[in-house]
């Protein structure tokens, strides 16, 4: 299986398989779209090009499921964008205020990065913004 390095997709991208990771995995098409705050149409040609690349899966009419790549790459994006939250709030931002920072910065950031960040604040199971899944390369015992 490849390393995950952090900049597999451009930011726009990444921002809507985070998202549908959020969600579980699983995600109708307009949520999505309501989500990320673009037309559905906007959210359907995003999706379509996300299933081309192999992220997700796209059934018409109802939606995507992402794929174990695509599962595999959102469980990272959610981790970096919770371990952020969390490092940005120790500098005294609200949760909000962290999220919003960490949603500017994340896409900048790498997986060497995020493990770093992870093992400097001792592998934290709770960010300001939810829990934190943890990589078994970075957080051996945490399996």
């Amino acid at each position: 299986m490849e390393e995950i390095s952090g900049f597999e997709l451009p930011g726009r991208k990444a921002e809507y398989l985070k998202i549908i990771g959020i969600m579980g995995g699983c995600a109708r098409t307009n949520e999505i779209a309501r989500r990320v705050g673009v037309a559905p149409s906007t959210a359907t040609k995003m999706l379509l090009a996300l299933a081309d690349e192999g992220y997700l899966e796209h059934t018409p009419y109802h939606g995507v499921s992402l794929t174990p790549q695509g599962e595999r790459y959102a469980r990272f994006l959610v981790r970096r964008h919770r371990l952020l939250s969390l490092a940005l709030s120790q500098f005294g931002l609200t949760p909000a205020e962290a999220c919003r920072e960490a949603n500017m910065l994340e896409g900048r950031v790498s997986k060497d990065l995020v493990d770093r960040i992870c093992a400097s604040l001792g592998h934290p199971v709770q960010s300001v913004c939810g829990p934190i899944e943890h990589d078994l390369a970075c957080c051996p015992d945490a399996g």
